[in-house]
């Protein structure tokens, strides 16, 4: 595979985890951040997702409004750790985090 045709799939499976970000239904379930409080989530990724590198998914979570964020693993299956600085809140989230849990 030619360097051009692999950053424009890691290009991609940005796009298509940010759509699903952003996009995410009520279906996917809610949770509530609360201020100060760290968190890890456990993402299983999909098809082209799984090119995106840990930057990448640290870079959207810290978009999100969650600060010290820490992203470990490889393929389809990602670690990341934040803590959440803003007001408490509650969202739905999105189908690619499979667990959460308050450290």
């Amino acid at each position: 595979m030619t360097k051009s045709a692999r950053n424009f799939l890691k290009a991609f499976s940005a796009f298509a985890m940010a759509a699903s970000f952003v996009g995410a239904s009520s279906l996917a379930g809610e949770f509530t951040v609360e201020q100060g409080k760290r968190y890890r989530a456990t993402l299983s990724l999909k098809s082209v997702e799984r090119l995106a590198d840990n930057e990448l998914i640290a870079r959207r979570f810290r978009a999100l409004g969650f600060s010290n964020v820490r992203v470990s693993g490889s393929g389809s299956t990602r670690r990341v750790e934040g803590v959440w600085p803003g007001k408490n809140t509650s969202a739905a989230m999105p189908p690619q985090i499979v667990a959460v849990a308050r450290m």
